[in-house]
């Protein structure tokens, strides 16, 4: 009830944006570009979702970029998850009190530029002495960024990352089942292993696999059995026999313990139960690494990292996940051009390669990956290989998880998959919200398949 509360509310406050500023409010946004930034104080705030760990690395970039911009000062404010720094953006635009700079997904774009509330960027991309070259951005990346029916940029890819499985090496290993980094697990496989993981013995785990957001098993899995979504044009395409025979595939592995969501838990990510022990594998982002390895109360010492289950090899999909950067309207010009030079330095070569080692993100750029520093980093899982954990020193074993999120985010970038971005009476977001209601009610016994499409399509408007 509380999460179908929130996003009443949530798409209430869209209507509210709509109605106060696409039908009237912000003018349409014009670009005039300074030649240079003034020496008189430029403020930039900044609103994102990261959490404080996240936060001190944004801190040493703006530090140092203060060190050649000192007249610009940086604040930087977190919004809780990525649902309420949309709420907060949302509300920020109706109130006319908007940071400078908003990280965020395109579908949370368009539903700013639905109140003209964001500065598009093609001419500071192309400008003669303040652009950026955009052949150096991963070809994925730069598309995602790239949708806006108008055909302008409105935001550029700053910490990208993509989901990835963890699991109990150690219990796997006694069992003597060997885990790929790079060929994925189907479905099938991971059924079978169930017979022998799940259970109350030693080496077994209530659950066999968690999946942390339900919203994107949903989409995910939607695209592996080849069954309709959404499409550009807002229609919500989950009425049809091949979405209805997912869903109850996965209630089935939901009725054998072989899946979960943190709701089992009443925890909102599976880290914490599969750091006690309770779930053997945990499918969640590689940003989300660092909260998955096992600490000292938990029952195994080793995790390990995987690609995403899939439902067979030849149709595989990942979701591509990170938050993006856009320019809101509201500031000045010299705040904008302040706003755009930071954006390029968060992500130049050295820094999106330094943020991505620390984080388990990826870097946005292609030069990124191929810094010396980088494949030194990459080269630790080969150590790894070699010599075994107690090879490694204590200072590789901290940055081995991220080394193995990294490799395995390589081995699927083929499948990187993104959804459209779409905003009307119904939005994309609100969609994949709903999604992920669907399947909780489903995996919660509150609704069986047919109630939960139903529920979805009547909530959407369907």
């Amino acid at each position: 009830m509380k999460k179908g509360l929130l996003l009443s509310v949530t798409l209430l406050l869209v209507f509210t944006l709509s109605a106060c500023l696409g039908g009237g409010g912000r003018e349409e946004t014009t670009v005039d570009i300074p030649d240079a930034l003034p020496n008189e104080p430029i403020e930039i705030v900044i609103w994102h979702a990261f959490g404080e760990d996240n936060q001190s690395l944004l801190q040493e970039m703006f530090d140092s970029f203060n060190q050649e911009y000192p007249q610009v000062t940086i604040t930087q404010l977190g919004q809780g998850g990525y649902d309420g720094l949309r709420e907060s953006t949302i509300q920020s635009i109706v109130a006319g009190t908007t940071p400078t700079i908003v990280f965020g997904y395109p579908d949370h774009f368009v539903e700013y530029l639905n109140g003209n509330a964001l500065v598009p960027l093609d001419e500071y991309i192309a400008h003669d002495v303040h652009g950026v070259d955009l052949n150096d951005f991963v070809d994925g990346f730069l598309a995602e960024n790239q949708q806006y029916l108008d055909g302008n940029q409105y935001s550029m890819p700053f910490a990208k990352s993509t989901e990835m499985v963890v699991y109990n090496k150690d219990f796997f290993d006694a069992q003597g089942i060997e885990i790929s980094r790079t060929t994925p697990l189907t479905w099938d496989e991971l059924e079978a292993y169930a017979d022998t993981m799940v259970g109350n013995g030693e080496n077994q785990c209530d659950f066999l696999f968690n999946a942390d957001s339900a919203s994107n098993f949903f989409i995910n899995s939607s695209r592996q059995w080849d069954a309709g979504y959404t499409d550009g044009e807002g229609n919500i395409l989950v009425d049809n026999d091949d979405t209805r025979d997912m869903l109850n595939y996965f209630n089935g592995l939901f009725a054998s313990d072989t899946v979960s969501f943190p709701i089992e838990w009443d925890e909102n990510y599976g880290s914490e139960p599969f750091k006690d022990g309770l779930v053997c594998m945990s499918q969640g982002s590689t940003a989300g690494t660092r909260y998955n390895v096992p600490d000292e109360e938990s029952p195994f010492n080793e995790m390990g990292i995987a690609p995403v289950i899939q439902k067979d090899l030849d149709n595989q999909s990942v979701m591509q996940q990170g938050p993006n950067v856009a320019i809101v309207s509201d500031a000045d010009n010299n705040q904008r051009l302040a706003a755009w030079l930071l954006l390029k330095y968060m992500t130049n070569t050295e820094n999106t390669a330094d943020f991505a080692m620390a984080t388990g993100y990826v870097p946005v750029r292609k030069s990124g990956f191929e810094t010396a520093e980088y494949q030194e980093f990459l080269s630790l899982v080969d150590k790894y290989d070699e010599v075994g954990l107690g090879g490694l020193s204590p200072v590789e074993r901290l940055d081995l998880p991220f080394a193995l999120a990294a490799t395995v985010a390589y081995a699927q970038v083929n499948a990187y998959e993104f959804d459209p971005a779409f905003v009307g009476r119904i939005t994309s977001s609100g969609a994949r919200q709903e999604s992920g209601l669907a399947f909780e009610a489903i995996y919660a016994g509150t609704r069986n398949v047919e109630e939960a499409i139903d529920r979805m399509l009547n909530q959407l408007g369907q």
